[in-house]
């Protein structure tokens, strides 16, 4: 899931909408936001089947509290293969060529990596010591991997590396926001507002009028915002909800590099927009960790029409067709512009 929640401000005018629906699941805030026009019966059987389908991923997708997932770690620990729970296919499939064309900055091969860094845990401040840097020296000679993980067309799965643990928070909210919006397909929603821990997926309209939402500078303000089309998802990443602090008094992202072992540095913030929330929020975590240096290769790698980035020093890194949909709330100053064409989703 995006770990890093980007706090989302709704905005219109007009007819009000009915009170939005609230619940915890992914250790986040969740909240569905229908449109005036939805009828009551329709509202409370959707968050009733959304809540269950949410809570139900919770149960499979966690990644150290009992779940599947964890249960599917342990028999590859102990035996070095098992059989690949259904409940994580989907998971496994839509991630492995996201690993790939991120060029290896979201890998969800990553699970021991985060477990080292104290990440597996819903308790912040983390005081637990980090990893030192002899660890973090075998983890960079040797980084686990997604590709470690050889599976046949029967879902019976060995791992090639010797300590391979899966961990899908960076992608989990896209795939939630996903179902979830296809299940409200099947109820008849015409107008809603996903919201999962700060990423958004919108169905249809607000009354005749785009969903808008603003997207936090994680300063305490608000960067800008965003009107989003039918079907069309706002996934963001950052450094500055979930960390742990330096010796020197800085902050550690939970956001890692997969190559490194070491926290992201470079950027504050990444948000992608696109029709697809699986790529989006892979594609987040994944410019986190490239950083400026970084930002082209992987928008051209995993095709991001939009995409930008706050790097650290509070610059913009911003691709074209984002540029012309993004109405930031005061000047910025452009460090990155990419030529991506119009549109969001590139060919």
């Amino acid at each position: 899931m995006a770990i890093a929640a980007l706090g989302l401000l709704l905005t219109a005018c007009g007819t009000p909408s009915p009170p939005p629906e609230r619940w915890a699941v992914f250790g986040s805030a969740a909240e569905l936001q229908f449109d005036a026009r939805t009828p009551a019966e329709t509202r409370r059987r959707a968050a009733t089947e959304v809540t269950a389908l949410w809570q139900a991923d919770e149960r499979d997708w966690h990644a150290w509290q009992p779940s599947a997932l964890t249960e599917f770690n342990a028999a590859l620990a102990q035996d070095g293969e098992a059989t690949l729970p259904t409940s994580l296919q989907t998971l496994v499939a839509r991630s492995r060529p996201l690993v790939a064309a991120s060029g290896g900055r979201f890998d969800p091969g990553s699970g021991r990596l985060v477990a080292l860094w104290g990440f597996h845990t819903g308790d912040y401040p983390i005081t637990t010591p980090a990893p030192d840097a002899d660890t973090l020296a075998a983890w960079a000679t040797r980084p686990d991997s997604l590709n470690d993980l050889v599976c046949d067309a029967q879902a019976r799965c060995r791992r090639t590396g010797p300590s391979l643990q899966l961990d899908f928070n960076a992608v989990a909210e896209g795939l939630a926001l996903e179902q979830a919006g296809a299940r409200l397909r099947m109820l008849g929603v015409t107008g809603a507002l996903l919201n999962l821990g700060g990423d958004v997926l919108a169905l249809g309209d607000r009354d005749g009028r785009a969903w808008r939402v603003g997207v936090d500078d994680g300063e305490g303000g608000v960067l800008g915002g965003v009107a989003l089309s039918d079907g069309e998802a706002l996934m963001s990443s950052g450094r500055y909800a979930k960390f742990r602090p330096s010796p020197e008094g800085e902050r550690w992202p939970h956001v890692l590099n997969p190559a490194s072992g070491r926290p992201a540095t470079g950027a504050r913030l990444s948000a992608v927009l696109h029709a697809d929330p699986v790529l989006a929020d892979a594609a987040a975590t994944a410019l986190l960790v490239a950083g400026p240096e970084g930002f082209e290769a992987v928008v051209r790698g995993m095709k991001l029409g939009c995409a930008l980035m706050m790097d650290e020093a509070g610059r913009l890194w911003i691709t074209q067709a984002m540029d012309a949909r993004f109405e930031t709330t005061r000047p910025f100053e452009r460090a990155g512009h990419v030529d991506t064409g119009s549109a969001c989703v590139m060919p």
